[in-house]
C-alpha cells in the first residue's frame, strides 16, 4: 500500500512502499536532525490512489519516526470514493510514522457522518486496522442516547462502538406533542396517538460494569454484568446479568428490552423475579419467563394478601 504525505507548506512529498518510510527530498532524508512545519497537511492514499485519510494541524516537529502535531484535523474516509466517515480534531497529537498509529490528546473530539459525537481526553488511531480505542472516559451520544464509559473501541465509522466498563446510558423519550410535530400531525389525531406509542416511555437511565455495545447499523445496545434500568418515577426498574435495547429504525426510540439472568422488576412495592424478561416500549408491557415470582405488597387497609405465585 502507498501513502503519500503532502506537506502543502514546504511543498515536499513522502513516498512509502510499507508505512511512511524515506523523504523524497534527499536533504530532509539524509538528516535525523529534527524537521518543524508549520500550516501543514499530511494525506494518505490506498494501492487504487483513493484517499483513506488526511491529517492537518498547526504546527508540525519530526524527529525520525516521531512527528508532534499541535491543533490536530484528522479527516477519516471510507470504501466510498471521497466519502468522509469521520472528523477528529484535538490539541495535540503523536504520529509514529513506523507503525501508521496516531495518539490524540486534550479535548479529543470525533463527528461521524451519521451524527455521532465522541469526547475524550485521549484516543489511538490505528491507520491500518482503521480502528479507534482509548484508556480514559470516553462520552459517546446520537440521536436521543447518550453513553459515557471508561475504554472505548471502536471501528473509523463508528457503526459499531464498546464501552468496556463504568457504563452509564441516558436514553431520552420523545413526548407525545413532539412526535406528533415531528410527523406533521396535530397533536390528539389518530396518527399522532400512533406516533406517540412508538416513541416508547420517558427518560431511561442504563448502567452496567460492561462491556457495553452500541450497534447503531442494527440500532441495538447490548449492556453485560450487572445492568440496571431505571425509568422516570412511574416506570420503576429493571436489573438482570444481561439486557439487550432495540430501537425503532425510523423513530430512533426504544422499541423493547430483553432481559436475561436474575431479572428483577421493582415497581413501587412490588417486586418480580424471573430468568428472563421483555418489556415493549409500546404498550409498556412486561413478559416474563422462566419461573416467574411475583411479590406484592398491597396498600395499607386494602385487604389484599401478599401473593408469591
Amino acid at each position: 500500500m502507498v501513502r503519500i504525505f503532502v506537506l502543502c507548506l514546504a511543498l515536499v512529498v513522502f513516498q512509502s512502499a510499507a508505512a511512511f518510510g524515506l523523504a523524497a527530498d534527499s536533504k530532509i532524508a539524509s538528516t535525523s536532525e529534527p524537521q518543524q512545519m508549520e500550516d501543514f497537511n499530511i494525506a494518505g492514499y490506498d494501492g487504487k490512489g483513493e484517499k483513506t485519510w488526511e491529517v492537518e494541524g498547526a504546527s508540525m516537529d519530526m524527529a525520525g519516526n516521531d512527528v508532534k502535531i499541535s491543533d490536530i484535523t484528522a479527516h477519516l474516509y471510507g470504501n466510498e470514493k471521497n466519502k468522509e466517515n469521520m472528523v477528529l480534531t484535538a490539541d495535540r497529537g503523536q504520529f509514529d510514522r513506523a507503525t501508521g498509529k496516531v495518539r490524540l490528546e486534550d479535548n479529543v473530539r470525533a463527528v461521524t457522518d451519521t451524527g455521532a459525537e465522541l469526547t475524550t481526553s485521549a484516543l489511538d488511531w490505528s491507520q491500518k486496522d482503521q480502528v479507534i480505542s482509548s484508556d480514559e472516559k470516553v462520552n459517546i451520544s446520537r440521536d436521543n442516547v447518550t453513553a459515557v464509559g471508561e475504554g472505548l473501541e471502536a471501528k473509523s465509522d463508528m457503526k459499531v462502538a464498546k464501552l468496556e466498563k463504568d457504563v452509564v446510558v441516558t436514553m431520552q423519550g420523545k413526548s407525545p406533542a413532539s412526535s406528533a410535530a415531528a410527523e406533521g400531525s396535530p397533536e390528539g389525531s389518530p396518527e399522532g396517538a400512533a406516533d406517540s406509542q412508538a416513541t416508547g416511555p420517558g427518560k431511561m437511565t442504563i448502567t452496567c460494569d460492561g462491556p457495553m455495545e452500541l450497534d447503531y447499523e442494527h440500532q441495538i445496545a447490548t449492556f453485560e454484568k450487572n445492568v440496571q434500568v431505571t425509568g422516570d418515577a412511574d416506570q420503576g426498574s429493571m436489573v438482570s446479568d444481561k439486557m439487550t435495547i432495540y430501537f425503532n429504525n425510523q423513530t430512533k426510540q426504544m422499541d423493547r428490552i430483553v432481559a436475561e439472568g436474575h431479572v428483577k422488576i421493582m415497581r413501587d412495592e412490588n417486586t418480580s423475579y424471573s430468568d428472563s424478561a421483555v418489556f415493549t416500549a409500546a404498550d409498556r408491557k412486561v413478559v416474563l419467563t422462566g419461573r416467574p415470582h411475583l411479590e406484592i405488597f398491597p396498600e395499607e387497609g386494602s385487604g389484599l394478601p401478599n401473593v408469591s405465585p
